[in-house]
């Protein structure tokens, strides 16, 4: 991984964190030691994202204190010219200009600690290393989800979802293989994300008028035995609703004729010879009474209240974010949605101005809505 890393610029170094107690300087991920590439920690109880960029140390703190017995995603992007650090998909530092590129190094990369001890008191899970330098809706698409290990500039990915022994599977395939040291415990994690085999590429489910069809693709059957669907009415609780038999195919479907008509998740379970399962992600569909929205009405906002239309949509907070061309989040809020049809009503900052912005909609179950809009004038 460090030859990788070393002579470029870019990365961005994420995962989510259960802090249980402010111990000195606890390590989310990183190589700090004699030297370092990258480390992304917690200084002075706040967010802190490192880099070597061939000349010296420079780091970018956050302002936000990480919460304790809370789970948080914390980010660090470095971009060949700034360092900047998030909490929970939210900019929360920028740097001035920090350029150069990465020295070579030793140093194995290591999560929940460093060479000096600075470890991690509490849970860590769905720790990522890319070669890229994510943007603030490229974070907060994936924050929450299951990768499939694929995707570009992904340079390592743990999931640990291994449950036991003493390694953690590098889930891109490049086999940066993690070996565990000084007992940590495995428990509960945040994402509940079950790898994504390669041999699964897609999964979608769509209704018609004999119920619902879940089609799913694959790259390549080994020693594959049959796939069961399940289904659920809340994403997390899940039941067997049928089986498909595999015979070689590059894509299967089955149809659902006793489909749920509210809002339902489907996924499918892969069996092979020897007994090994693995899960797709969760695709949800949404009721058959309408189709499923949020959207800006209208779309073009003319004064200082934007109204947010909710179609057939759970209940819950909704956290929005309005994003300028560079993206960069310029406004916040959330709201609370009591379930099916809606208009909510948002307050904008009278600093805004006129132009193209991007907002984001992140929903309860973590989906984001993503949409762009028109502000004409603000009064």
């Amino acid at each position: 991984m460090n030859t990788v890393l070393a002579g470029t610029n870019t990365i961005t170094a994420e995962g989510w964190c259960y802090l249980t107690s402010y111990t000195f300087l606890p390590t989310i991920v990183g190589n700090y030691g004699t030297g370092m590439q990258f480390l992304l920690r917690i200084d002075g109880n706040k967010p802190a994202f490192w880099v070597d960029n061939g000349t010296g140390f420079n780091v970018i703190n956050g302002g936000t204190t990480v919460p304790l017995n809370t789970w948080t995603h914390l980010a660090g992007v470095w971009n060949g010219s700034q360092l900047k650090v998030y909490i929970n998909g939210v900019l929360d530092g920028t740097s001035g200009s920090v350029t150069g590129s990465f020295p070579a190094s030793t140093n194995p990369v290591r999560i929940g600690a460093n060479q000096l001890s600075e470890a991690f008191t509490g849970k860590l899970d769905a720790v990522r290393i890319w070669t890229t330098a994510r943007t603030v809706i490229e974070i907060n698409n994936t924050m929450t989800g299951c990768l499939t290990g694929s995707e570009t500039g992904l340079l390592a990915s743990y999931n640990f979802e291994e449950g036991s022994g003493t390694t953690a599977g590098d889930q891109t395939g490049h086999g940066y293989t993690g070996t565990l040291i000084n007992s940590p415990t495995w428990t509960t994690g945040y994402s509940g994300c079950i790898t994504l085999p390669v041999n699964f590429i897609s999964i979608s489910a769509n209704r018609n008028s004999n119920g619902v069809v879940i089609n799913w693709k694959v790259a390549a059957e080994q020693n594959m035995l049959r796939y069961e669907i399940e289904r659920s009415s809340d994403g997390q609780n899940f039941s067997k609703v049928g089986t498909v038999l595999a015979d070689g195919s590059s894509s299967y479907n089955w149809p659902d004729v006793s489909a749920m008509q509210q809002i339902s998740f489907y996924r499918v379970k892969s069996i092979d010879i020897p007994g090994i399962i693995k899960y797709t992600g969760i695709v949800k569909l949404s009721s058959g009474n309408e189709p499923s929205m949020i959207r800006v009405w209208p779309n073009v906002v003319e004064s200082n209240e934007l109204n947010l239309q909710f179609k057939n949509q759970s209940k819950g907070r909704y956290d929005i974010r309005l994003l300028d061309a560079a993206g960069r989040i310029i406004f916040a809020a959330f709201a609370e949605h009591s379930g099916g049809n809606s208009i909510e009503t948002i307050e904008l900052s009278s600093s805004i101005t006129r132009g193209f912005y991007q907002l984001v909609v992140i929903a309860p179950d973590k989906t984001v809505n993503v949409q762009k809009l028109f502000i004409s004038k603000t009064k």
